[in-house]
């Protein structure tokens, strides 16, 4: 971008999307209450939650995170509400996994270890090089310029690059209000079938694309609305060179979208032979305020403008009472 282009950015583009924002979640003062609420999280989140569980480094089931020093008290408290409801026996069959997005600092990464052993974290040099040999640019050029533009991606990529198994990716910016039952009833089911995956419904459509254009790079129509937050599937399945194939086909085509990612999480799930999408009734996309005040539902996926409930009453139930 040149200077000048820089400048009209600076001065137009993100005033606009700042008025927006401020307008979105009710005005300045409700906006920086919100923002106070969350450093409040924050300081809860590194300084005085306690994760009691019994998941190690060897668990057979594989729950990965994306995460960095912006989001990190939203992944520890998604951790937390996930094993308050489990048994130490259920917990047992799990591993946590924290990706760095690369923005994890020192102080965060010593918190972690401090804190939270049981947690494996893995720094961005390491899934570098795991990228570098998976995935080298001569070979996947649209993925590695993906990864390095739009954080989005590396959900999609970063768990699967040197593992085996059955793995589920958790967005951070979600809390379980109740125990799982159906995931970990589909965890448990037929353990050893590969061609199984599970996720969840979105709120609405949110592909980036038009129907007609999805049709002429897929042309096997994605039935349902699926919310990439959470989702789970056997890491050997994820076939990086069709991921390539897709995000080359879609952007020479039609360029890019912001919720590519999205889609192709779609595509890649109702390609499994067998998907379970949770009941949408339980496992909510962008709750809304009765539905957080009075804990209804299994999970939370706090987006758009439910991250003011979010912030200011969700984590808080989750500990205070």
């Amino acid at each position: 971008m040149s200077v000048i282009g820089k400048l009209i950015y600076r001065l137009y583009f993100q005033r606009k999307n700042a008025r927006a924002t401020l307008k979105k979640f009710g005005g300045e003062k409700n906006y920086l209450g919100m923002l106070a609420a969350e450093q409040e999280m924050k300081s809860y989140a590194l300084n005085d939650l306690e994760i009691n569980s019994g998941f190690s480094f060897n668990g057979k089931f594989k729950i990965n995170f994306l995460t960095g020093d912006r989001f990190i008290h939203q992944t520890l408290f998604c951790t937390y509400s996930y094993f308050k409801f489990l048994t130490p026996a259920e917990s047992g069959n799990f591993s946590v996994n924290y990706y760095s997005d690369g923005t994890l600092s020192g102080a965060t990464l010593a918190i972690l270890k401090k804190r939270f052993p049981n947690i494996r974290v893995i720094d961005v040099d390491q899934t570098k090089l795991a990228i570098q040999s998976r995935l080298p640019e001569s070979e996947f050029p649209y993925l590695n310029k993906k990864i390095n533009a739009l954080p989005l991606f590396k959900k999609l990529i970063y768990p699967h690059l040197e593992n085996d198994g059955l793995s589920a990716f958790f967005d951070s910016d979600m809390l379980f209000i109740k125990k799982p039952i159906e995931f970990l009833n589909w965890l448990h089911e037929k353990y050893d079938q590969s061609n199984r995956a599970f996720g969840i419904h979105d709120v609405s459509r949110s592909y980036g694309y038009s129907e007609s254009e999805i049709l002429k790079i897929w042309p096997i129509p994605v039935r349902n609305n699926i919310n990439s937050g959470m989702y789970a599937l056997y890491s050997e399945r994820m076939d990086f060179s069709f991921i390539e194939s897709m995000v080359k086909a879609f952007e020479d085509n039609f360029g890019s979208q912001y919720y590519l990612e999205q889609l192709i999480t779609a595509i890649i799930l109702e390609k499994s032979t067998d998907l379970y999408l949770a009941p949408k009734s339980s496992y909510i996309v962008l709750p809304t305020e009765d539905q957080v005040e009075n804990q209804i539902g299994t999970l939370h996926h706090y987006v758009d403008e439910s991250k003011e409930f979010y912030f200011k009453k969700s984590w808080k139930k989750q500990v205070l009472t």
